[in-house]
């Protein structure tokens, strides 16, 4: 059996590119996926712009925060650099990396029970899957769940 996995970037968009393309998610994908996208020959250009309209993830916080209130809550493991739930009831794996610039989720659902948890931590995070062309502010996928 093939399990397909899912990649979501997540970014910590500043205040107020939120206000500026909640109405427009597209738009911020748009820009995101350009810099994903860009030659390394354009890197300095694609650090600028990137820097303009995202936070930094406080790494070490995040991390802590998560292991502590989750490994006795639910299917949770956590190794040095990932946060693991393998859910077999629903049928989940999802892996989630935390960087300072943006957080890696793999996930064999188009769900992740991760959306649920990171949302309470940072309300401007915005997931991209660049490869099946999906976005999203977790806020909005909270309020229709």
């Amino acid at each position: 059996m093939v399990i397909l996995m899912r990649n979501y970037y997540i970014f910590s968009v500043k205040e107020e590119f939120v206000k500026l393309y909640h109405d427009r998610p597209s738009s911020l994908y748009e820009i995101l996926k350009q810099i994903y996208c860009l030659n390394k020959k354009d890197l300095n250009y694609a650090v600028q712009v990137f820097s303009s309209l995202t936070d930094k993830i406080d790494r070490d916080y995040l991390n802590r925060k998560m292991y502590l209130k989750y490994h006795k809550e639910m299917v949770y493991t956590k190794t040095e650099k990932e946060h693991i739930i393998n859910n077999l009831y629903k049928d989940e794996v999802s892996i989630l990396t935390v960087k300072r610039s943006h957080l890696l989720l793999s996930t064999n659902h188009s769900y992740s029970s991760f959306f649920n948890i990171l949302v309470d931590y940072q309300a401007n995070f915005f997931a991209c899957d660049f490869e099946n062309q999906d976005y999203f502010f977790l806020n909005d996928i909270k309020i229709l769940v």
